[in-house]
């Protein structure tokens, strides 16, 4: 075995001794340039004889190692024949495999493509089924109010609950662009004014004249309508601003002196003597009697408030 691995180096060692030859050793060898350098050079002649001489120690060297080897190589050939029909087995199995997926796949997807297909259908007919619905709904509660705004004011909680019940369905934009409803939309925003407008009046009027009934039927109006917490607000600002107006005028200057020539014009008294003697105790009079009405006042608007108890 030494001898043999020294035959091969002395082999290569020649081979890569020679300058002439030493580029067929490289990695990056192009032929052509080879060809070129060697006809410039002018030796093609003796490059031939080299290259012949060469590819002959080459060809001896071959020979030798297959003589040497040729159990291995023999083995090694039998093995190759073997994994070759293992991996025409395999080849075999594997498009046995192939064809078996492509069948079973053909038996999955065509199903799976139509209960997808019905599936969406499905979904689509329930969408249609609760938009009509929603629509014969609509169009009934519209035509509950229309009967109910015939009543007048002793339907008037009803409409609102009706009004309610369309706030419900119209909401998001599933009914917008439905040329049915489109139609009565003019119309519903008409009555629907109307009825707070009505409710409004009939708040006021209740807390005027102390009706706890019609305070009870406006608030459940508003309630209904969604509109409870602005209608409150607006109110008890105008209580406030009724407050501070009462406030204002009973300590108000020109409001004392006015009370005070109205008593005195009443008792035949001038106001020159008036404000000689016993000015002070009219004008303590006067602002009693102002002080007496502002209480008054204030209790009127405490009871009226009192009544928006929830």
């Amino acid at each position: 075995n030494n001898y043999k691995m020294a035959t091969e180096l002395q082999v290569l060692q020649e081979l890569a001794t020679d300058e002439s030859l030493q580029p067929l050793l490289e990695d990056k060898f192009d032929p052509k340039i080879f060809a070129t350098q060697t006809i410039q050079s002018q030796i093609v002649g003796e490059m031939l004889q080299k290259l012949m001489q060469g590819i002959s120690e080459l060809d001896n060297e071959l020979y030798s190692q297959v003589v040497t080897h040729y159990e291995d190589l023999l083995s090694q050939a039998t093995g190759i024949e073997a994994l070759e029909s293992v991996l025409k087995m395999m080849q075999t199995r594997i498009e046995s495999l192939i064809t078996a997926v492509d069948r079973i796949s053909n038996k999955i997807i065509d199903p799976y493509q139509r209960i997808a297909s019905r599936t969406s259908q499905l979904s689509r007919l329930q969408s249609a089924c609760d938009l009509l619905r929603k629509i014969i709904r609509m169009l009934y509660l519209i035509k509950r109010v229309k009967t109910q705004m015939q009543a007048g004011l002793k339907e008037i909680t009803k409409v609102a609950q009706t009004f309610s019940e369309i706030d419900q369905l119209t909401q998001g934009n599933e009914l917008s662009g439905i040329e049915v409803l489109d139609d009565e939309r003019p119309w519903l925003q008409r009555a629907r004014r109307e009825v707070e407008s009505q409710a409004k009046k009939m708040l006021l009027q209740g807390l005027e004249h102390l009706n706890p009934t019609h305070v009870g039927v406006a608030l459940q109006v508003f309630y209904n309508l969604g509109q409870i917490e602005p209608i409150l607000l607006t109110v008890l600002d105008s209580y406030c601003e009724a407050v501070q107006h009462e406030i204002q005028n009973a300590v108000d200057p020109s409001s004392l002196l006015q009370s005070i020539n109205v008593a005195s014009s009443t008792s035949g008294t001038s106001r020159s003597s008036i404000s000689v003697s016993g000015g002070s105790a009219t004008w303590k009079a006067s602002l009693w009697t102002q002080l007496e009405k502002l209480s008054n006042a204030l209790w009127k608007l405490y009871k009226q408030i009192h009544q928006l108890e929830v």
